[in-house]
């Protein structure tokens, strides 16, 4: 696939941003086009259980925009908005039928904007029951059910499956891209919890698809990425049971970052897999968009499933090696310590590049990092840009790279580059961010694998599919020959035909 140019990834500002999330597939051979009868938009709404969006129309608005506001200018022309499996079958078919260029969402969260569409978005919001069944140990979502909805399902039940880190991210593309979060060390992927799920063919066939039936499709969902096989409409997860937690979260000051990351790091290599982390670098304001000092900060919180006197002797090599601003260690309920460890600023406008690492970053590659982050040249938004590195391993890697197809087995940790704007930011300082994010993990890369996160989609990503997928890609591309023979579930980094 070759290179989304700089002026692509601006939001709106070039015709390859707009395709990047819609009916035209960068990097993809286009189709011959033929004639098509003119989409019937009102028979669509007769036929919907759920609701028909237009431009104009209440509720449109919210539900027409992605996540990552970068790709704010693509907005359908009608959001399904579907009540039920019967809906998701009904859109897809229509869509198929008028050939109209359609994104299915959950939560839309997707990185890369390839939830969005011109078409239609067929949106599984409404779909988002969550059922717990204490006596199987099973919990049962529907497609559209988010972070929040889990957490809240799962209140006082005692039990729990692992899943990530934001609330309003949607379980299916957490799932069907790996899931990752901070229990995933100690109960691994939210996809390795899958044990059933429902999904709506490109023919509109619905399958219920397990290790027993459809297995092949079964192991493709488990890590394949979404929107490449069909819609899931639905999903069954082994829970497990929780008791209390506890949770931490440290900060530095600058001058003390160098020497907090590789203490928490060095601490990370060897750590339980009781014990996660998420260690990050971060820098905000500064440069021409905000014409004041830039505010840079060290900080490091995780989950630990054990009492916090034990959590605090564990941190204390830590603590010992840079002293810290801030730290908070305490007990918690699990479903509190996801609520403490939340993400729940909004990035707007962000471009995100990941790598997995064997090993710790090493004091020269942190040193790196830090040059780089003080030469942000900054942006109007507070979300500013970061290092942030995760600690893998654990439970993960004891699952084989070829028994999912989430290929990811081997790393020990995940370190991911960002950088954010805002509309207002005009295109040199958006372009200086875009410059800036592609350097450091160019300058990083040294000390990575050539392996990268699917749910952290890149568009920019020059060999996504090894990055992705590795040695599972051939299997996954005969998975997709098997379930979507005319390509019908087709975006820029889709799994090829």
């Amino acid at each position: 696939m070759a290179d989304i140019s700089r002026r692509a990834v601006l939001g709106g500002t070039g015709k390859l941003a707009v395709a990047a999330g819609v009916g035209t597939r960068l990097g993809r051979t286009a189709r011959p086009a033929w004639r098509r009868p003119e989409p019937d938009w009102a028979a669509l709404a007769r036929q919907l259980h759920g609701r028909l969006l237009r431009p104009g129309e209440p509720g449109y608005a919210v539900a027409s925009i992605p996540y990552n506001r970068r790709y704010a200018d693509v907005r359908p022309a009608g959001v399904a908005m579907c009540a039920d499996v019967a809906d998701v079958r009904t859109a897809l078919r229509w869509a198929r039928h008028y050939g109209v260029p359609f994104a299915a969402r959950s939560g839309g969260h997707s990185y890369g904007g390839y939830s969005a569409s011109r078409g239609l978005v067929i949106s599984l919001a409404r779909m988002n029951s969550v059922r717990v069944d204490a006596g199987s140990m099973t919990v049962t979502l529907g497609p559209g059910a988010r972070n929040r909805d889990l957490y809240a399902g799962l209140a006082g039940t005692g039990v729990a499956v692992p899943s990530g880190r934001c609330p309003t991210v949607g379980i299916s593309g957490l799932l069907l891209g790996g899931g990752f979060g901070f229990s995933s060390r100690h109960l691994g992927l939210t996809c390795d919890r899958l044990l059933e799920t429902e999904v709506v063919t490109a023919s509109g066939t619905v399958l219920r698809v397990s290790p027993q039936e459809h297995a092949d499709l079964f192991w493709a969902c488990q890590g394949g990425g979404g929107g490449n096989f069909g819609i899931n409409a639905g999903f069954t997860l082994r829970a497990t049971e929780v008791g209390d937690v506890s949770v931490y979260e440290i900060e530095w000051e600058w001058r003390n970052a160098a020497a907090a990351l590789g203490a928490v790091l060095e601490l990370m290599a060897t750590a339980p897999d009781s014990l996660s982390c998420r260690v990050g670098l971060g820098v905000s304001g500064g440069g021409p968009a905000t014409g004041g000092p830039a505010q840079r900060s060290a900080s490091a919180l995780g989950l630990y499933f054990g009492p916090a006197h034990e959590l605090a002797e564990l941190l204390a090599p830590v603590l010992a090696a840079a002293p810290p601003s801030r730290r908070l260690i305490e007990d918690r309920t699990y479903l509190a310590a996801q609520a403490m460890l939340a993400h729940n600023v909004p990035f707007d406008r962000f471009a995100s590049k990941s790598r997995f690492l064997p090993r710790p970053l090493p004091g020269r590659g942190i040193e790196t990092a830090i040059r780089w982050l003080e030469r942000w040249p900054g942006s109007s938004n507070p979300g500013g840009a970061g290092v942030t590195i995760f600690a893998w391993g654990g439970a993960i890697n004891r699952v084989a790279p070829a028994a999912t197809a989430f290929v990811h087995r081997d790393a020990a940790f995940l370190m991911d580059c960002e950088t954010t704007w805002t509309a207002s930011d005009d295109q040199r300082v958006v372009c200086a961010g875009l410059d800036w994010v592609q350097g450091i993990y160019g300058a990083l890369a040294r000390y990575g694998q050539r392996q990268a996160y699917q749910n952290f989609i890149d568009p920019a990503l020059r060999d996504w599919r090894a990055a992705y997928y590795g040695e599972n890609l051939p299997r996954l591309i005969r998975v997709k020959h098997r379930y979507d023979p005319d390509d019908a579930f087709r975006f820029a980094q889709s799994i090829p035909e």
